[in-house]
């Protein structure tokens, strides 16, 4: 069984990953590949149980209070995110990959990216004394978070590699430490990439009970990667062209 599981978790790996994918999260979710594989059950349908689970997750970490609260909401987005490495790995495996697969899967990654920020947002506000405060902030960092998450879609269209002469990346595809050459800056990326990257660092802020701070953390790598795409953007398509000098 467990070279069943050794064998399906290498035939199932994307080209570049995390370490955290590659070492924690891809290795259990070949646990539950190996299982689903024998069964009828589509890379879609894990997609969509991986929401409903991060649902629950962030319920539980939004009005249950206490330790069991946090410790629930927790345990629930790192299964979540399981689920989130398996439908990918199952489509590999099973050749069903598709490009609609991969959109519904970033689909269900901006929206649990969002129910993070407000479930987090509630907890401060409501359960340990936040208020008002903490309603406002939560709600720059969902604003903040939702146009991020709308310039990487935009980014990612054909129609702007075409305009930009750049190849389109899909979901996914950057990640990794295969950017690590590409910069001097990669050890300030690899932080902002473990920021943006929740599951790896969320649980040693709950740890410390200071989901505070990581949303204020959250918020700001959010912040200046609007900030750089809005810079890009302005710079490669707001500059004069042939084609806009004879409009």
């Amino acid at each position: 069984m467990l070279s069943h599981v050794a064998r399906l978790y290498r035939q199932s790996l994307k080209p570049a990953d995390s370490l955290f994918n590659l070492y924690l999260a891809r290795p259990i979710a070949a646990v539950l590949v190996a299982v689903l594989a024998r069964t009828s059950v589509t890379p879609n349908q894990v997609t969509f149980a991986s929401l409903f689970i991060m649902v629950a997750a962030v319920a539980a970490l939004a009005f249950v209070p206490g330790p069991l609260g946090l410790l629930l909401g927790i345990l629930g987005i790192e299964l979540s995110y399981v689920f989130d490495c398996a439908d990918g790995q199952l489509a590999r495996l099973t050749g069903q990959t598709s490009p609609v697969g991969a959109l519904l899967d970033f689909l269900m990654d901006e929206l649990k990216a969002l129910l993070l920020v407000v479930a987090i947002t509630l907890r401060l506000a409501l359960l340990e004394g936040g208020g008002t405060d903490a309603l406002c902030i939560g709600l720059v960092v969902v604003l903040v978070v939702g146009c991020a998450l709308a310039l990487t879609k935009f980014i990612r269209t054909p129609e702007y590699a075409s305009a930009t002469g750049t190849v389109p990346l899909k979901h996914g595809e950057a990640s990794g430490a295969a950017s690590k050459s590409k910069s001097p800056l990669w050890p300030v990326m690899a932080i902002v990439r473990l920021i943006s990257q929740y599951p790896t660092t969320l649980p040693l802020f709950a740890l410390f009970n200071r989901l505070d701070l990581f949303l204020y953390a959250y918020g700001l790598v959010h912040l200046l990667y609007v900030g750089q795409i809005m810079l890009v953007l302005m710079w490669k398509l707001g500059r004069r062209t042939k084609g806009s000098e004879a409009a």
